[in-house]
């Protein structure tokens, strides 16, 4: 073997003697990272919450013919997992002034179809004892108050906290929000979202411009306590402005106006609770608001928006909602009486006299949560549900309109809901 050999033997091996020491030192950086990761977040760990909460529903609903996909009274039997079941996750650092909040649940109907989905995912910063800045995708503040009513919700319903039947929900969208809180007995929270985020997909938006909207949607709201009472006042407003085309004369209509108008109230006296909210607004529909009812999901997208009354034109649809729950605590049970009302009303012939679209539904019923175990509530719930009908809906030709009717239905079962 010549000299040349053992040069090159020599070489291969210092390359390899290299790479060796190469991993060992990416080994140890690794190692090091990891054991100051976990010395970093140790403690922190006091500040870590998860759980979940899993809903089962299991209820006869019964319909009559005007309200029955059938077209006659039916009566069938379901057990479902809503969408309202859920998991989450909630972290704050040691000083517990900057946290964050992530919430998982399910969407879909059946056993197979379901999809994971974002409820909420947002952080928080406690600037200082007066002033708290959260963003991320969570609700607003507006409107925080909901009646106990909790059975029978899927894909194919909306029976929940009164959706449409008198309650108003702001929903779960992106957003900045600033809480500032002066006092115990006063908070007022300002918040800032996308107006042109919405998840109901209704069909008359503005269709012979393009969207050119430069505000946000504003969500203001506070919460005064005074004694046993407790007042939440709050105002949503969005405006949603149109670009009109090059083809689309100067007059027509070039923007969509929401906003309500909110109060509820809470009191307390030993074990009665009594709480409600009532809501005056308009096109509820267009914006991502848990408030339009059920009549959308049987296929009608304009109810509860501004609907399009021909001639590039736009008609507001006037909105009012409300509700009360008076609960009594018995023990383990909590026994709550619950209605709620909720109207529609649109002229979409301004040269008329009178409306030519109105509807009033309303929910009434009972729902009474028994803590049977830790961890472990059954819920049984009867609650009636009547659509009402279309005043002024039946165009008959000759000048006249005759009402529609929406129907009714009753859903009665029991929630099963266990909680970690």
């Amino acid at each position: 073997m010549d000299s040349e050999y053992f040069k090159q033997m020599f070489k291969r091996l210092t390359i390899v003697n290299k790479i060796r020491r190469n991993r060992m030192k990416k080994t140890l950086i690794m190692f090091c990272m990891s054991v100051l990761i976990v010395g970093y977040t140790v403690p922190t760990m006091a500040g870590v919450k998860m759980g979940g909460i899993i809903f089962t529903d299991a209820w006869y609903e019964f319909r009559d013919k005007e309200n029955s996909p059938t077209g006659d009274d039916s009566a069938n039997f379901n057990v479902k997992v809503p969408n309202i079941t859920r998991l989450y996750g909630k972290w704050s650092n040691d000083s517990n002034n900057v946290g964050m909040w992530i919430e998982l649940g399910l969407r879909g109907h059946g056993v197979n179809r379901r999809d994971v989905v974002t409820r909420h995912a947002c952080g928080w910063w406690q600037v200082n004892p007066l002033l708290k800045i959260t963003a991320g995708q969570t609700v607003t503040g507006f409107s925080p108050l909901n009646p106990q009513q909790l059975l029978g919700s899927d894909s194919y319903h909306l029976n929940v906290i009164g959706g449409g039947f008198g309650d108003v929900y702001s929903g779960r969208v992106p957003l900045v929000r600033f809480t500032l809180t002066p006092t115990d007995m006063f908070q007022l929270d300002v918040s800032f979202s996308d107006p042109n985020l919405t998840t109901v997909k209704f069909t008359d938006e503005i269709t012979w411009g393009t969207n050119d909207t430069s505000l946000p949607r504003i969500d203001i709201s506070s919460v005064i306590k005074a004694g046993p009472l407790t007042l939440y006042p709050g105002l949503m407003f969005a405006n949603k402005t149109y670009k009109l085309k090059s083809h689309v004369d100067n007059d027509a209509d070039d923007s969509i106006t929401t906003y309500i108008l909110s109060m509820a109230a809470k009191a307390n006296a030993g074990p009665v609770c009594i709480k409600g909210e009532i809501n005056f607004g308009q096109n509820w529909g267009n914006q991502d608001l848990l408030a339009i009812g059920l009549e959308h999901f049987r296929g009608d997208s304009n109810y509860g928006a501004a609907l399009d009354i021909g001639g590039n034109k736009i008609e507001d649809t006037e909105m009012f909602a409300g509700w009360i729950d008076a609960g009594i605590s018995m023990g383990a049970a909590e026994v709550h009486t619950i209605l709620g009302v909720q109207s529609y009303t649109n002229d979409m012939e301004p040269d008329t006299d009178e409306d030519d679209f109105q509807q009033t539904v309303m929910m009434f019923g009972f729902s009474i949560p028994v803590k049977v175990a830790k961890n472990f509530k059954i819920r049984p719930e009867v609650m009636f549900y009547d659509l009402g009908k279309r005043e002024n809906f039946t165009d008959n030709g000759d000048g006249t309109y005759d009402d529609e009717e929406r129907g009714a239905f009753v859903i009665a079962g029991a929630q099963f809901q266990i909680t970690f």
